[in-house]
């Protein structure tokens, strides 16, 4: 909810810090009953009733595991969902740490009623036109160093407001560097307006953990994809993230 109300119960999902929800968490905050129910490992437990499993690839994963313990009963619907999850924590079941059982997860949900090309057209491939011109953007501050390891671009608060960019546009961006040969860290920055910048992390090693580096910081998240929020300039926080990301990957080779 946008608004605030009374609530019974809120229930944070796939939420590594409470900060997160954004507007909703504040809309819920009087809510009796906190339950938080996460994959990632830097969760600090906030809430009366935990649940987090850092071994699990997707939250969603967590949620398949929890309705099936219960014998709760399961509809088309509700398996859409779930699979849309556990597609999207699991970058299209592309990750290290997706496992046997979750492909046997997403078998149980197709045969529950899951049309995989409708349910991946819908995540992947219905971007509107401005999220393609906001690629083409940050692409053009695309920047290499430590000998093209490490990879990052930037998107100013300016040219999100041209665009009319919103934040739901910048999910899977990050992606494009990671895919090139060579990078081992992958950075997006984003500038906000509240004084801050938005930072994303993805790693193709665990040797360079990067919830660590964003711990730092005030994030967290895995040790593959990691993110926070810090106080500064764009430029500033580019210096000083990049830095920190030396202290992990060689600079100097």
């Amino acid at each position: 909810p946008a608004e605030g109300g009374e609530f019974e119960v809120a229930i944070a999902l796939d939420t590594a810090t409470e900060n997160r929800l954004g507007a909703a968490g504040e809309a819920v905050h009087q809510a009796k009953l906190w339950i938080n129910i996460d994959h990632h490992p830097s969760n600090p437990r906030y809430g009366d009733l935990v649940h987090i499993d850092p071994i699990s690839p997707a939250t969603g994963q967590i949620l398949f595991e929890l309705i099936a313990a219960e014998g709760l009963p399961m509809n088309a619907a509700i398996a859409e969902n779930l699979y849309a999850a556990i597609s999207t924590d699991t970058g299209s079941f592309q990750y290290p740490n997706t496992t046997a059982r979750t492909f046997e997860i997403a078998a149980e949900l197709i045969r529950l009623g899951v049309d995989v090309g409708v349910t991946s057209q819908a995540l992947y491939e219905s971007f509107p036109r401005r999220r393609v011109e906001l690629l083409r953007e940050v692409l053009g501050t695309m920047r290499f160093n430590a000998g093209g390891k490490i990879a990052s671009f930037s998107l100013s608060l300016e040219t999100a407001e041209k665009l009319k960019a919103i934040p739901e546009d910048n999910e899977g961006l990050i992606d494009h560097l990671r895919a090139i040969q060579g990078v081992v860290v992958a950075v997006f920055f984003e500038e906000l307006p509240d004084g801050k910048v938005r930072v994303s992390m993805r790693s193709k090693s665990e040797a360079a953990d990067v919830c660590t580096i964003c711990q730092r910081f005030g994030g967290g998240g895995h040790k593959m994809a990691a993110g926070a929020r810090v106080r500064g300039t764009l430029a500033e926080v580019e210096e000083r993230v990049l830095a920190a990301i030396c202290d992990v990957v060689d600079c100097h080779s």
